[in-house]
């Protein structure tokens, strides 16, 4: 811990020392590397949802009865009548394009692992994004200090200047 201390004061030495200019530009990138992890955020929520939704779909289809009749979906709004063949097993996307016939509980097991592993994810972007909002407030505050301090150092010097002229 005292290693990151160390680490954070350091950083903060640096940024410090940086012009006004190079901190706008550092600023600018923080705030697109944080636009970036909350666009990636999003995309693993839709997953995540993706996933929840398929396991209780298989649960809900797991309680049909063979031949029972149903819609199937060939787009999100075509689809055509059909009756169920089989509740047992389930053909899984397992991604780019590739699908695995499994059990019911294997589907199951399948989509759970996924979903722990973007839940994961996620938790790791959103400690991701909490350090780089603390990064860019660093930076921010930083910035309104030095900028303080020129507007500062210029009314200063025009003073200086008007002394000289009385």
């Amino acid at each position: 811990m005292a290693d990151s201390d160390e680490k954070a004061i350091e950083y903060r030495k640096q940024l410090a020392k940086q012009p006004l200019q190079v901190l706008q530009q550092h600023k600018q990138s923080i705030e697109g590397e944080i636009e970036s992890i909350m666009s990636s955020h999003m995309q693993l929520r839709t997953a995540l949802a993706r996933f929840s939704n398929s396991k209780e779909t298989i649960r809900q289809f797991s309680q049909q009865q063979p031949e029972q009749e149903m819609l199937v979906p060939l787009t999100n709004s075509l689809y055509v009548p059909g009756k169920i063949d089989n509740v047992e097993s389930l053909l899984v996307d397992v991604g780019t394009g590739y699908f695995i016939e499994k059990s019911n509980t294997q589907a199951q097991e399948f989509l759970a692992r996924k979903v722990q592993m973007v839940s994961s994810k996620i938790g790791e972007l959103e400690r991701a994004a909490a350090s780089k909002r603390s990064e860019l407030e660093l930076v921010m505050t930083i910035i309104s200090t030095k900028s303080r301090i020129l507007q500062s150092q210029a009314k200063q010097r025009q003073q200086a200047q008007q002394a000289q002229q009385s």
